[in-house]
């Protein structure tokens, strides 16, 4: 029964993709960098949005820029003004919108190849781990067997098992090719010498 006892967990921690790969922290720093550029854009359009709707709602008391200009005034907030703007906004994120799909791919890839710089450190912790699953695993079919052997050995006997109220471990599958026998199989198969 030591495989029941638990023992205090080591401390183990996962390194994270970034932490792994400059790469890769290069790119999710830039992709967040372009949302935050994508999120002030847009607000900015609706902000211009709304001036130019109000601008066309003033029914014309805002001058074009060249009315202005000639009558020596300020053309700020004026239809053309705005819209020009507008389109240099919409344009920027349409930019935006580009960059953030070959930063997806490129992120894709970095994150394969951080994936695998983080697999090969934490490869040794995950084999001791999986190692002591195979083994109280191995502990359970065994212990399954012994518990079944004696079942065996009353029904041998002739005897009405019932008045003891057996349970048998179903859940396990069958005995000696059940899920414990598939899944060691699984993990030999897998690589894994444990």
């Amino acid at each position: 029964m030591a495989l029941l006892k638990k023992k205090p967990a080591e401390e183990f921690r996962v390194p994270s993709l970034a932490e792994s790969s400059t790469e890769y922290q290069s790119l999710i720093a830039k992709r967040q960098e372009l949302e935050q550029s994508y999120s002030k854009l847009n607000a900015e359009r609706s902000n211009l949005l709304d001036q130019i709707k109000a601008a066309k709602a003033a029914g014309g008391e805002r001058l074009s820029a060249g009315v202005a200009r000639l009558l020596g005034e300020e053309a700020e907030g004026s239809v053309t003004e705005l819209s020009k703007r507008l389109r240099d906004v919409v344009a920027e994120m349409g930019n935006i919108e580009d960059a953030r799909e070959v930063l997806r791919r490129r992120t894709d890839e970095a994150r394969d190849k951080a994936s695998k710089i983080v697999c090969s450190t934490v490869l040794p912790e995950y084999q001791r781990r999986l190692r002591t699953l195979c083994d109280a695993a191995r502990a359970l079919e065994a212990a399954r067997e012994d518990h079944d052997v004696l079942l065996d050995d009353i029904e041998r006997e002739d005897v009405r098992v019932g008045y003891l109220r057996p349970v048998r471990a179903h859940f396990m599958g069958d005995r000696g090719q059940g899920r414990v026998f598939y899944f060691l199989k699984e993990v030999k198969e897998a690589g894994h010498n444990v």
